[in-house]
């Protein structure tokens, strides 16, 4: 799409500028503004042909354009002479004159087309009445309100009673879902109408006419002027007690128009909304939350089929019912989905083939529907969406149907594939965070699951809307599917679509992979884990190369000429198998990645995993951390040739996000090289933590917010010898040996050995000052002490011991405590008893307490923390979750207020070890 494709084109321009050093801001200031032309599109809903192939020309002249900018700005910056520098450079601007020139012509052609289109829309708003209810076309009241009697009465409840002063109600949730329905069985209750004095309702819509909703009000027709019909509306209200349903709200724009025509006679009235947009809910309600629409459960879903089929067309063998419950089950709890579900099996009848087919796949038979009622609802809430959302909601076609899509990783790829806006102040990742908070409100995608801060951790999408997000992304050319052989048809034409222009394509079988040669796929993504694989990778134009889950048996030569590169992600086995148990020297040839990876210079995420259990570290150059785009580098367990700093190394400026450094490298020479970077991860077995005999010097990182420490326990390792002889060169070979990192217990338990402590805390001024969360994974062995240290850093928010990070049956919070803190998080910790008072807690929010099987209480002083709100355990025992309980009681009769406490796998009986 267009939108994406310019905006992607504007920060590879910003990228070049960044890399060359050249000035290249005229062409994208020129691109900016053609891009708020294209914003426009927002306003403009259902299918437009023309805008359509115009969008695909603008997005193909714009991808084009930022291959040859890549490529163009590599030789600028490699260039030795001054003159071949200069010739590089007015040939990037001539060619990017050229481009921008182009897509100015065909924008020009896009806003004439736009300009038309406003003018018949204008037109047509003046003549048609908008306040039909698109849900009632395919529902009927009676029969939809299955499933939501609960609802209905606490709705009910929410318009009688309240105060005097005038109340506004909303009713939230994604198309389809039954909120029209709702509101008018509320508008026709008997008890309802018996309680005001007047009723009206109107439908907004997203093409809305002031004029025509102020007309619906007054059920009349009238050529009076607008502003005599908003007096003559407040006039006809004034003095009664009134309802108001103003139904498929679209704009807090909307509300602004119509609100003043509304008068508060303290009387009782009430305005009910229904809307898609949870800011529109929050900006039109009194200080009341949204009613938030909730999915049918099975029983619901089922309810409501087998009254609209099996209630109404007769007799069904159980052969029917049974495929039934089968189809009820997959419309996935949508009251429009089974009602069109519903309809197409009436026509179809008896047929018991038939109905297996429309079981297999419910949802791609609802959306190619003949009569597309479904698809109709819900496109509405994607043609309404700001040009700047419509590629992030179009990317959720990647994922698979029914996939718990997560977050970190979502914002990961949003953050390279160059079609998020740049905000100033902030960053990619955060203008990426908002915009998924934006498709939530809008109702569509849905939250899965929280994290312990409370923050998104996975969301999902509904099957129906998928089938909507699919079809329209192949519409575009945004992203195409690839279905394997169980259907080839579709794959046929997805790979014919995907080969002519930089689609984004998403692969589910092994095989399919191959199918991408010589593609010109903007982004390639493998959504299943495979075995050893061996690939050429001919597809030269690939910007996103996520390979994170299919093995490699070595490191990818061919991944060296993917220039465009901005993010890979690759697992292999690295080459020191030959070495284990050998007292013969690693050759200096033996590098798993090669020194060249230096040459992608636009890679911004890198991310290497090893296979699960490996014994051998990756051996990485140096020349990894001189890639100058570089934003966030996942490394594996890992060991660096050559490590120290010297005066031609790079300060990387751009990286943000370090995970799996050596705890080798932790010194104040290496963090130098990382001024910006705000999210660190340590990394290694036993042995390289044992083996740093220096403190931690983290205080150069100015700008770290979050620390982790995580031990690596592989059972034997390889391990990097801990010395060198004295005058060694980064040249000189590498030396291992094998070591067994556990031993066996008089119980036969396999357990490190607990003589020396594996981690030796830094003092509290050695610790980067902004730290705001600090996490310890694996078997540490702090004491209280070390947590003391832990508590005096000045902005700790965040603190997550797991994995018996600590040791001693006994946490004596000692001093101030953590003063900061707001979430605890304690897994694996074999903690007894926990002594601390609120004092020591004075702000903890959320406190999360899992398989401590051998803690006997939550501190009862707890009580006395105002700030708590959820405490959640798991897997303790009994006693925890008593004291829990008992803590909720006492914060309600001594502070009247709640919090929440949830409980799940208590253990009956004692289970302490004498660890």
């Amino acid at each position: 799409m267009a939108y994406a494709a310019v905006t992607s084109l504007m920060r590879t321009i910003h990228q070049s500028m960044e890399l060359t050093g050249c000035d290249l801001q005229p062409f994208y200031e020129k691109l900016e503004s053609l891009r708020a032309i294209l914003e426009k599109s927002c306003n403009i809903t259902g299918d437009h042909e023309g805008l359509t192939i115009l969008e695909v020309e603008i997005a193909e002249v714009a991808y084009k354009a930022e291959d040859m900018v890549d490529s163009k700005s590599r030789k600028v910056s490699s260039a030795e002479t001054v003159i071949t520098r200069s010739k590089a450079f007015w040939e990037l601007c001539c060619f990017l004159e050229q481009e921008v020139e182009c897509i100015d012509s065909f924008m020009m052609q896009w806003l004439a087309i736009w300009d038309w289109y406003n003018n018949i829309k204008d037109f047509k708003a003046q003549i048609f009445c908008l306040s039909k209810i698109p849900e009632l076309a395919v529902e009927r009241s009676e029969d939809i309100m299955v499933g939501y009697e609960n609802e209905f009465e606490m709705m009910l409840d929410q318009l009688v009673r309240g105060g005097r002063e005038l109340e506004v109600v909303s009713i939230v949730g994604m198309g389809g879902i039954g909120k029209t329905t709702l509101a008018t069985k509320l508008y026709s209750d008997p008890y309802i109408m018996s309680r005001f004095d007047i009723r009206a309702k109107a439908t907004v819509s997203q093409e809305y006419c002031v004029r025509n909703v102020l007309l619906a009000l007054l059920s009349s027709i009238s050529d009076e002027p607008d502003d005599q019909l908003a007096d003559r509306l407040q006039k006809h209200l004034k003095g009664r007690r009134y309802l108001v349903v103003i139904d498929d709200i679209w704009t807090t724009e909307a509300w602004d128009d119509i609100k003043l025509c509304f008068p508060d006679c303290n009387n009782g009235s009430r305005i009910l909304l229904t809307t898609r947009n949870v800011e529109v809910a929050g900006y039109a309600s009194s200080g009341k939350r949204p009613h938030h629409m909730r999915l049918m459960n099975f029983d619901e879903s089922w309810n409501l089929l087998h009254k609209k089929i099996f209630e109404k067309e007769g007799s069904y063998s159980p052969e029917f019912e049974n495929i039934g419950k089968q189809i009820a089950l997959k419309c996935g709890g949508l009251p429009l989905a089974i009602t069109v579900t519903a309809g197409l099996l009436s026509k179809i009848g008896q047929r018991l083939d038939q109905w297996q087919r429309i079981a297999e796949n419910v949802s791609s038979v609802v959306s190619t529907d003949p009569e597309a009622q479904c698809m109709r609802v819900l496109a509405l809430s994607y043609h309404h969406l700001p040009s700047h959302l419509k590629p992030c909601f179009l990317y959720f076609a990647i994922f698979a149907e029914d996939e718990q899509i997560y977050v970190n990783k979502l914002v990961e790829f949003w953050a390279v594939e160059g079609f998020l806006n740049e905000e100033e102040g902030k960053s990619i990742e955060e203008v990426a965070t908002t915009c998924i908070n934006e498709l939530i409100d809008r109702s569509l995608i849905f939250i899965h699951n929280l994290s312990f801060r409370g923050t998104i951790e996975s969301c999902g999408m509904h099957d129906v809307t998928r089938e909507l997000c699919l079809r329209e992304a192949r519409n575009m050319n945004f992203v195409n599917v690839i279905r394997g052989k169980s259907d080839q048809n579709s794959c046929a034409q997805s790979m014919q679509c995907s080969f002519k222009s930089r689609s984004r394509i998403s692969i589910y079988k092994e095989e399919e992979l191959a199918w991408c040669r010589n593609s010109e796929a903007h982004s390639i993504i493998m959504l299943r884990r495979f075995k050893l694989v061996t690939l050429e990778l001919s597809f030269k134009l690939v910007r996103v190369l996520d390979l994170g889950l299919t093995y490699y048996p070595s490191f990818p030569s061919g991944v060296l000429s993917l220039i465009h590169l901005r993010y890979l992600s690759l697992r292999f086995n690295p080459c020191l198998k030959q070495y284990r148990g050998s007292k013969e020297a690693v050759p200096s040839s033996i590098i798993d990645i090669p020194l060249s990876i230096s040459s992608l210079c636009y890679l911004q995420t890198f991310k290497l995993y090893l296979p699960f259990t490996n014994y051998y570290p990756f051996i990485l150059p140096l020349e990894i951390l001189t890639m100058p785009q570089l934003r966030k580098l996942c490394m594996g367990w890992n060991y660096l040739r050559s490590h120290e700093p010297t005066e031609n190394r790079l300060v990387l400026k751009s990286l943000q996000c370090l995970h799996q450094l050596n705890p080798w490298y932790c010194t104040g020479s290496f963090f130098r090289l990382f001024p910006n970077l705000k999210k660190l991860q340590v990394f290694g077995v036993p042995e390289d933590f044992r083996n740093h005999k220096d403190l931690y010097d983290f205080r150069y990182l100015y700008q770290l917010e979050k620390l982790a420490f995580r031990v690596y326990y592989p059972g034997a390792a390889c391990v990097l010898e801990s010395t060198a002889p004295s005058g060694s060169t980064p040249q000189d070979p590498l030396r291992f040996q094998t070591k067994l990192l556990y031993k066996k217990t008089k119980f036969g338990k396999a357990a490190p050995p607990a003589d020396v402590p594996t981690l030796l805390l830094p003092p509290p001024d050695a610790f980067p000052q902004n730290l705001k969360s600090l996490t310890f994974s694996g078997q540490f062995f702090l004491a209280s002490k070390d947590l003391s240290i832990v508590g005096k850093l000045p902005k700790l928010e965040v603190l997550k011991l797991s994995d018996n990070a600590v040791i001693g049956e006994e946490w004596e919070v000692v001093e101030e405590g953590f003063p900061h803190l707001k979430f605890l998080f304690l897994d694996n910790v074999y903690i007894r008893y926990w002594r601390a008072s609120s004092d020591h807690f004075p702000y903890l929010e959320r406190l999360f307490l899992r398989n401590c099987y051998d803690l006997d209480s939550i501190p009862p002083d707890f009580a006395d923390i105002t700030t708590l709100t959820l405490i959640d355990i798991s897997s303790c025992r009994q006693s925890v979750g008593k004291s829990a309980k008992q803590i909720q009681q006492d914060i309600q009769d001594n502070y009247g207020s709640s919090i929440e406490v949830h409980t799940r796998h208590l253990l009956k009986h004692f289970r302490y070890n004498n660890r």
